[in-house]
């Protein structure tokens, strides 16, 4: 199924610079800084791709579910506008336009979505590697980080604090104030453990889009680069998820040896958890003040207790409607992105958000290797670990997942053929 031509583009061909860009762009998007602090610009001047796309497609078939996502996703704002007496108006245009955006790259892509997604990502790690080594270099990672902020100004937040920019790397505070030893590497986004999110998504689509067979399978070049990547981002959660990936597929072996790579990856993660300190020390320290701290552990359980209030429809994603302040402070910050995300938007936004992601998950397994539950469900379980430190559900990337079956699904029908066609319609 992976030589299946899109676009006259075989899945296997080289990715050209188009593609790369259009990838670049949507993942800047989701999660530079840069980007994300003028979110009005770049989304209003990226939005000139979305209408060339609709102004050169308008009369291709769309299917139902393309509808259902815009109207559900967007009337959900409405509906919260008119339930809490907001003016949505700005907050619903940018989540449209995202959108709109994120469609235009899936349906550009088309089954190459996958494999772009890899070599961008595989491209963001390379540089960041040589971004991070010349932070260690006397004056130069200074300077960099010094021209950073004066070519890319970024505003503080709450804490006064802001990662300065390159657009390509990301520079962590931290270590030049000497707060850190270390830098940790965030690639292009706003911090490391973000830069993990991404990082896991990528490894577990490429283990998803592969046919592993033997153990030496799970460290190919790309991948073997995404795991050193995520170490250099020293992300906590990111690393868990990590593990869990690559103990997953390392269990689905069918050879022998699989015990074997078991045994090594919980040696090393064991004594990764007991050495370092952003990882067992951390999280059992957050744990300790869970009850009297809005770490990711007491924030989900500030969080709980707010769903507990309005567990269908949510509080809206406005600060004033469960705070009473529009000024973001201690406070109001509730880092855990999967409980934020439920007390946002409660369970039936939550469930429709999750049954779209995994039926996209579903169509991408269908369209390399037949399909697989146990592994559609992996990635909606990896998504809820990655994002219990991290607000990340509202970042274009993310919203992109809810379109991935239109892309996928359709071709896999071509070999699969009890699966049925879903009812479409045409724009004519």
């Amino acid at each position: 199924m992976g030589q299946q031509l899109t676009s006259g583009i075989s899945d296997d061909a080289p990715v050209t610079r188009l593609e790369f860009l259009l990838m670049f762009l949507l993942l800047a998007l989701s999660g530079n800084p840069f980007f994300s602090q003028n979110l009005p610009l770049f989304i209003s001047v990226l939005s000139l791709i979305s209408l060339y796309y609709l102004l050169t497609h308008y009369n291709r078939t769309i299917y139902t579910r393309t509808l259902f996502i815009f109207v559900f996703f967007i009337g959900y704002e409405f509906m919260h506008a008119f339930m809490f007496d907001l003016d949505y108006k700005q907050t619903i245009i940018k989540l449209f336009l995202i959108l709109l955006f994120s469609f235009t790259v899936v349906n550009i892509l088309k089954s190459r979505f996958i494999p772009v997604f890899l070599y961008t990502m595989y491209v963001i790690c390379i540089i960041s590697f040589v971004f991070t080594v010349l932070c260690y270099i006397p004056g130069v990672g200074r300077g960099l980080y010094n021209l950073a902020a004066a070519l890319f100004p970024l505003q503080k937040d709450f804490k006064n604090y802001s990662t300065p920019t390159l657009i390509v790397y990301t520079f962590l505070p931290e270590f030049f104030t000497g707060a850190f030893k270390y830098t940790r590497n965030a690639g292009i986004f706003w911090e490391s453990g973000a830069f993990a999110v991404y990082l896991n998504i990528a490894l577990y689509l490429k283990y998803y889009t592969k046919n592993i067979q033997t153990f030496s399978d799970l460290f190919d070049r790309q991948s073997t680069v995404f795991i050193i990547a995520m170490c250099s981002a020293a992300s906590t959660m990111g690393i868990l998820a990590m593990v869990l990936v690559i103990t997953f597929y390392c269990f689905r072996l069918k050879s022998n040896v699989k015990y074997i790579g078991l045994f090594l990856i919980v040696t090393v993660s064991a004594l990764a958890f007991t050495s370092f300190d952003f990882l067992g020390s951390k999280i059992e320290k957050q744990l300790s003040v869970s009850g009297e701290s809005n770490n990711r552990f007491g924030s989900a359980l500030m969080d709980l207790k707010d769903i507990e209030e309005r567990p269908i429809l949510g509080w809206s994603r406005r600060i004033e409607v469960l705070f009473g302040t529009t000024v973001s402070s201690s406070r109001t910050h509730r880092p855990n992105g999967l409980t934020n995300f439920i007390r946002n938007y409660g369970l039936l936004y939550f469930l429709v958000y999750f049954f779209l992601v995994y039926q996209s998950f579903k169509a991408i397994g269908k369209y390399y290797h037949g399909g697989s539950t146990g592994l559609a469900l992996l990635g909606i379980l990896l998504l809820w670990v990655v994002s219990f430190s991290e607000q990340i559900y509202d970042e274009a990337f993310l919203k992109g997942l809810l379109f991935l079956a239109l892309v996928y699904l359709p071709v896999a029908r071509q070999q699969v053929q009890n699966v049925k066609v879903k009812r479409k319609f045409s724009l004519n």
